[in-house]
């Protein structure tokens, strides 16, 4: 794979293609297809000299140059790595590669009433697949010479802490960025009680929580307008407020509830080995530990239920709220009912949205969602339904104006609305 910039072709830029029919154009292209075939083949032919094809277009041509690219290592993943740091895994592999890519960060002086690159750093630009092994072997080698230090990167911290909104295309991301965000609280906030005291433990403490703060409302903000806002046009009203307050109150029930785990489990008495004493300093890989940790406990999680009893909806509420809701708008922007052809009845349509509605049920019983936040989900289904058969009608719009351009098209495609008595006649038999 490659990433770079091709050359540019001046040819293209000329006029005389525009000068030639299409019938002549062809003809000169099938001449050289065929004289290209008849050339002996050659080991890693990157370019083609076609002048000696045109003899009525004498110079017109000119060979192709090998354009200029970066190779790219071809294990990157491009689409993971654009991830925020709250939806990936975190393994020692990935610490490594992220402490030794802070070396390429660029570096900001304020002036004035901004920030400008420092001009005493020389800028450095590096990505992940041009680091090769040798260079990573000797930065673990220093790492685990030296370690990290005992200060805190509280740039990091702020740079993982971004993009922490929830949107119907990561909203199966919900508990995950929840998980995140709590658990690097919780290990933040025992370092900084074990390393620090005095005015600095202050001081460091409300660092963190100012960036908390800031990430905690910018997820339920996000989740509030986006998953919230959905339920309310489906008439749900007050539901995104009192999904908001949840979010709130979900994110700090984990945080405390990953504090009291701390408590109670030395998760650095599980790194012994010497050579890895430097990821006790890397938070976000403890962070990721204490996950995993927490998570394979079997210890009852006492603070997260007595959160949930005085919040509006618990963690899982929100988080099937917000798959449910990813579905559901998925279905009106892009309705799959088919209706391109006509239809003597739409009675199956009216039989697959009760079969929806009792699948949705019936995973909102397997998941233990509350009483609450079905009826919001239950309540939110029929006037889905009518968003729903209004998408079908705008794709039977598109069909009439097809007929109306293209008469021959009459019988062939859909052209008369859903017939939504026959579609509420038939869901209603089924419930």
């Amino acid at each position: 794979m490659y990433i770079g910039q091709f050359r540019a072709n001046q040819w293209l830029k000329s006029t005389w293609l525009n000068n030639i029919g299409m019938k002549q154009n062809n003809s000169i292209v099938s001449a050289t297809l065929s004289q290209t075939q008849m050339q002996p083949k050659a080991e890693n032919r990157d370019r083609v000299e076609l002048s000696g094809a045109y003899p009525c277009l004498p110079n017109r041509l000119q060979v192709l140059e090998t354009p200029e690219a970066t190779p790219i290592n071809a294990k990157l993943d491009l689409a993971a790595d654009l991830r925020p740091a709250s939806e990936k895994e975190y393994t020692e592999e990935d610490a490594l590669m992220n402490q030794y890519m802070k070396q390429y960060r660029l570096s900001f002086v304020k002036a004035g009433d901004s920030y400008v690159l420092d001009p005493s750093k020389p800028v450095k630009l590096m990505t992940e697949g041009q680091v090769s092994q040798e260079s990573l072997d000797a930065f673990r080698a220093k790492l685990e010479a030296n370690g990290l230090g005992n200060e805190i990167d509280w740039r990091g911290v702020q740079e993982d802490f971004a993009r922490m909104d929830i949107r119907f295309d990561n909203a199966e991301s919900f508990e995950t960025k929840a998980d995140y965000l709590a658990s690097r609280y919780a290990v933040l906030k025992d370092r900084i009680q074990t390393q620090y005291t005095g005015e600095t433990l202050e001081q460091e403490m409300q660092t963190l929580d100012r960036l908390y703060t800031k990430s905690k409302e910018e997820l339920a903000d996000s989740y509030a307008e986006n998953i919230g806002g959905f339920y309310e046009e489906l008439g749900q009203s007050g539901v995104s407020e009192k999904m908001r307050e949840s979010v709130l109150a979900a994110i700090d029930s984990k945080a405390d509830e990953y504090s009291m785990y701390l408590t109670e489990n030395d998760i650095y008495a599980d790194i012994t080995d010497p050579s890895e004493q430097w990821l006790k300093q890397d938070d976000g890989y403890m962070a990721a530990r204490l996950r995993e940790s927490a998570a394979a406990s079997s210890a009852e999680l006492s603070a997260a239920h007595a959160a949930g009893d005085t919040a509006p909806y618990s963690a899982e509420d929100l988080a099937f709220a917000a798959l449910t809701a990813k579905g559901l708008s998925g279905q009106i922007k892009n309705p799959e009912w088919g209706v391109k052809e006509p239809a003597e009845s739409d009675a199956d349509l009216g039989k697959y949205l009760a079969q929806q509605y009792h699948a949705l049920t019936g995973m909102m019983e397997d998941a233990g969602v509350s009483d609450s936040m079905s009826r919001v989900v239950k309540d939110s289904f029929e006037p889905f339904i009518d968003k729903f058969l209004d998408a079908l009608d705008e794709k039977i719009d598109h069909n009439r104006e097809r007929v109306s351009e293209k008469s021959w098209l009459t019988g062939f495609i859909r052209t008369e609305y859903i017939n939504r008595q026959e579609v509420w006649q038939v869901f209603g038999m089924f419930q």
